[in-house]
């Protein structure tokens, strides 16, 4: 369908009072399309036309299944869509064709036709060696190998609640290694960091501190970018639709993540007002959207909803931004006007 997305670009257009600029950098619209949606690039012409970044991945070095899945011969699931909820509850463990593969759809979208949305690419270290070396290194050569086709800047991920290893590596010294390792191999580049979000409401002090502890350590050695709330842990053996998860814990996404989202962005704008925040996580509306924007957010990005209405809530996302700014206002201005108020 990618030649109805183009000559369809003109219904996506949010127009100049909604660009927004990061760093260096100018995206022509707020809204983008969230890391899981597009895992290996395979989509990215016709999404551009869509959305103003995408974030394609995560992307790993290597070829991976991620955990088992037999529903016909065993009932084992690792996906599970709850419609009365709106959510989506997933524990597919880092599936991937590797590195090789994602290349060549990068290069090939880098010399295509493409729309305005630019690239911030998720990646994750995790190989079959469970060890920090082992992921510093995979990370290295995702990033140098990447790095010519990629036009705005990379997510680091370590969020993933079905990949055990991962809570190993949610320390501030192993985040400080991650920044290092990213300001030496894509300068100029912009550099995010996913965060998943708050287990409950409210959440604990414990909680919040360590979470804003290990942004502060990325962000005071040169993070610019956030990315909060878009996949929180569940257990799986307490819930009738996900019995048969070969897993006990999965990550849940959709309509139910909107406060506990919602609440870090406050506590992390709050904090580090200077820092750019994607907001990720339950945004169904324009006005969900605008929720975000009051409380911090630089970006807005979309994947559960787009299973369950498609992508017609980018054009009520942008109606409804442009509604709540008036014709005077854009939403540059609203975000310093905004951040200029916060107590530092």
């Amino acid at each position: 369908m990618t030649d109805k997305f183009r000559q369809n670009a003109s219904y996506f257009d949010p127009g100049d009072q909604l660009a927004v600029e990061i760093g260096n950098y100018k995206l022509k619209g707020p809204v983008g399309l969230a890391a899981g949606f597009d895992k290996n690039c395979d989509v990215l012409e016709p999404t551009s036309y869509v959305f103003g970044f995408l974030n394609p991945g995560s992307v790993l070095k290597n070829p991976r299944a991620g955990n088992p899945q037999r529903p016909k011969s065993e009932g084992t699931i690792r996906i599970a869509v709850d419609d009365e909820r709106e959510a989506i509850i997933n524990a597919q463990g880092y599936p991937h064709k590797g590195l090789d593969y994602t290349l060549r759809n990068l290069k090939k979208f880098s010399e295509g036709r493409r729309g305005n949305a630019k690239i911030l690419l998720n990646f994750s270290g995790i190989t079959d060696t469970y060890t920090e070396d082992a992921v510093l290194d995979s990370c290295k050569e995702i990033l140098t190998r990447t790095a010519p086709y990629v036009d705005f800047g990379f997510e680091e991920n370590r969020t993933s609640p079905n990949t055990d290893f991962n809570k190993v590596l949610q320390t501030p010294e192993f985040t400080k290694k991650m920044i290092d390792l990213m300001n030496a191999h894509m300068p100029g580049k912009v550099k995010a960091s996913k965060i998943s979000p708050y287990t409950r409401l409210p959440p604990s002090d414990e909680e919040t501190q360590a979470k804003l502890k290990s942004i502060k350590v990325f962000y005071e050695n040169g993070g610019q970018v956030v990315t909060l709330g878009n996949t929180r842990p569940v257990d799986t053996k307490t819930a009738k639709i996900t019995k048969n998860f070969a897993r006990g814990v999965a990550g849940e996404s959709g309509r139910p993540l909107l406060p506990y989202m919602l609440k870090l962005v406050q506590d992390v704008h709050r904090a580090f007002p200077d820092l750019a925040i994607i907001a990720c996580g339950g945004i169904f509306s324009g006005e969900d959207a605008w929720k975000a924007y009051e409380s911090g957010a630089t970006l807005v990005s979309l994947y559960t909803v787009l299973t369950f209405y498609g992508f017609g809530v980018v054009r009520d996302i942008h109606d409804t931004l442009k509604k709540k700014l008036g014709k005077e206002e854009t939403l540059q201005s609203f975000m310093e006007k905004r951040d200029s108020r916060v107590t530092r």
